[in-house]
């Protein structure tokens, strides 16, 4: 990895870190530790540095750093700069000393809300950051607001994810009304370009496979739920639900979340917990229980419970799925089985996730929903006739 793109990916930890954790926390300060190393090296017999973001490629000194295409920690810095109204950064000899300051200024902000430039350049002021520079973004280029299109879309709702989820590992109250504009941003791309986020969903791959897993989970359901005909509202609750699905897993041990190899019959017996944990968590939010509220705590705990009642929790006598927890047990499994996680020991294509997923049509899953969702992702031509009929 070059040196610019080492000093791109320490200052993406760095903000990350900064919006969970505290100047003293002993992880925090190894992150700061890290990227005040890559910064200085980098201004070592140079005056200044500068980078810049244009559209979603991020350039040293004028030269485009090369990093892959979609490169998370890339995106994120080019979304985080345009929320700033900057676009770019110029860091000068000594601006080391001032990273941390910088990264509890600049941090991410729970409600995502746009920057000007002249506020953003007023914050480092006030903070003392005299080192590090907003930039104007170049001409021609929106400083900020609307994401550009279902790249920026999809990774501005893992971003939200993982800030949710860190939160909640951390103890902390997660932000709803983060996670309620994520989910609308994903409703009006999906309902304005269904393919694109699909391609995305199906294709993107994270090192957190949490945090993307709830977005593509929500991105399939908002799938579905566009080919019932829902109304905007609607799907807005039903993406915002689906992105909590699996809030019950911060509460579990990290080691199993992360855990490489196929789940034992502890493991599971500790992973089935997550659905009550999740619902006990949304429900424990000192917010008022509005109607988007209560279908994220119905989704937590119902999308493992099978469309017979055969899964989990084991519930006395049986209850029935909601639909929006039945949309959402289809996209689950879907990304499960193509993820190569927990439910598979790899990653299926998606014609074989969907023939093991028809085995289960009318018990694990709704029938007439696995249709629908059929026809939304659909089959290639090498299916069985079958399975292309019922696209």
């Amino acid at each position: 990895m070059s040196a610019p793109a080492e000093l791109v990916r320490r200052l993406f930890v760095l903000l990350k870190a900064a919006s969970v954790y505290g100047p003293e926390n002993e992880g925090y300060r190894t992150r700061s530790r890290e990227a005040r190393e890559a910064l200085a090296g980098l201004l070592a017999g140079s005056g200044a540095v500068r980078l810049e973001a244009r559209e979603d490629r991020l350039f040293f000194n004028g030269a485009p750093i090369p990093v892959p295409p979609g490169e998370a920690d890339a995106l994120f810095l080019c979304g985080e700069l345009r929320r700033g109204g900057a676009g770019g950064l110029e860091f000068r000899h000594g601006a080391e000393g001032q990273l941390d300051a910088f990264a509890f200024a600049f941090k991410p902000r729970a409600a995502r809300r746009t920057r000007s430039l002249e506020e953003t350049a007023g914050t480092l002021r006030n903070a003392g950051v005299s080192l590090i520079t907003a930039l104007p973004p170049p001409d021609g280029e929106a400083a900020a607001g609307v994401p550009a299109g279902p790249a920026e879309v999809f990774h501005r709702a893992v971003e939200t994810v993982e800030h949710l989820m860190s939160r909640a590992r951390a103890g902390e109250e997660p932000d709803l009304s983060e996670a309620k504009a994520a989910a609308e941003n994903l409703a009006r791309q999906v309902a304005a370009d269904p393919q694109a986020m699909l391609e995305l969903a199906i294709l993107e791959r994270f090192d957190e496979y949490t945090y993307a897993h709830s977005v593509n989970v929500s991105v399939y359901s908002l799938a579905i739920g566009c080919r019932l005909g829902l109304r905007p509202a609607l799907l807005a609750e039903l993406g915002f639900g689906a992105l909590f699905h699996d809030l019950g897993k911060a509460s579990l041990p990290r080691e199993l979340i992360d855990k490489p190899g196929e789940l034992d019959e502890n493991d599971w017996r500790l992973m089935r917990r997550h659905p009550l944990l999740g619902a006990e968590a949304l429900l424990a939010l000192r917010r008022p229980l509005d109607s988007s509220l209560a279908r994220a705590i119905s989704i937590a705990f119902e999308h493992h419970l099978a469309f017979d009642g055969s899964g989990y929790p084991r519930l006395q006598p049986p209850r029935r799925q909601e639909l929006f927890s039945r949309i959402c047990a289809l996209a689950d499994a879907f990304d499960a089985m193509t993820s190569g996680r927990v439910y598979a020991k790899r990653a299926m294509s998606p014609d074989e996730a969907l023939r093991r997923m028809a085995q289960g049509a009318g018990t694990a899953f709704d029938p007439f929903l696995f249709r629908v969702f059929i026809g939304a992702v659909g089959v290639s031509r090498s299916a069985p006739w079958w399975l292309r009929m019922a696209a």
